[in-house]
């Protein structure tokens, strides 16, 4: 399943916050994989940011969560891609692929 982590990291967080991230990768448990890491600098809190992951346990989400305690302020989403949960919504099929529209033709400019 998919998830949104999102967080807040304060200043004097940061040390023990890089810490823990690093360790992460030694601690992660079968079953849960990083999509994706983002973050920003901010104001105050000093950091926002988000984790996009997948896990497939409950077991696996928690692991994360406790592995940063208190270093950062996390709320956690479960997610869906677009396509789905429009499919999902409206119990219509949808295509995995753009649809492309046509190109509407240009004129061919009279030859003189």
């Amino acid at each position: 399943m998919l998830f949104v982590a999102e967080y807040d990291l304060r200043w004097e967080d940061v040390d023990n916050a890089i810490a823990k991230r690093l360790e992460w990768s030694e601690h992660m448990p079968e079953g849960f994989r990083f999509i994706g890491e983002y973050i920003w600098p901010d104001h105050e809190p000093a950091f926002r940011g988000v984790a996009i992951f997948e896990a497939d346990s409950v077991e696996a989400v928690n692991s994360f969560v406790l592995h940063y305690g208190s270093t950062l302020r996390m709320r956690v989403h479960p997610a869906s891609d677009v396509l789905s949960a429009i499919a999902s919504t409206t119990g219509q099929r949808v295509p995995s692929k753009p649809m492309h529209t046509r190109r509407s033709q240009k004129r061919k400019k009279p030859s003189s």
